[in-house]
């Protein structure tokens, strides 16, 4: 995957849990708000086991 590519999937993941942390500190319900962080979450986690992937030596 290309840097760039990377980037905006780690913005997407940060500005997906930062949606989450608000709605749930918005609207008080934590399980409506815990899909976003959880898929932001996924995203990071995703970017980073591709890195460790690619710089592992085979």
């Amino acid at each position: 995957m290309r840097k760039q590519t990377e980037y905006l999937v780690i913005g997407i993941g940060i500005a997906s849990i930062l949606a989450g942390i608000y709605g749930a500190y918005r609207t008080g319900e934590l399980m409506d708000s815990l899909s976003g962080v959880l898929i932001g979450v996924a995203l990071i986690g995703t970017i980073i086991i591709e890195r460790n992937k690619k710089s592992k030596p085979e």
